[in-house]
């Protein structure tokens, strides 16, 4: 991630640091600590993905992965 978020036209990677029920929380490089946030998006270029390796699944059936999302904040 480095200094990627010096630039806010660039898309940066976040780690999934905790799953607990339907929520997700995502750790960001602390190069990007007090930027702004303006959208996330999950699996955007990797659809479909391999079967059972997305890293999100549907809260209520486990063989399906969430699908491709992208959200502006």
């Amino acid at each position: 991630m480095g200094n990627n978020c010096l630039n806010d036209t660039v898309w940066v990677s976040a780690n999934i640091t905790n799953v607990n029920g339907l929520t997700i929380t995502l750790t960001v490089s602390d190069s990007c600590i007090g930027k702004e946030l303006y959208g996330i998006r999950y699996l955007w270029r990797d659809t479909p993905c391999p079967f059972k390796q997305a890293a999100v699944y549907s809260g209520t059936d486990a063989n399906l992965p969430s699908p491709p999302y992208f959200k502006v904040f």
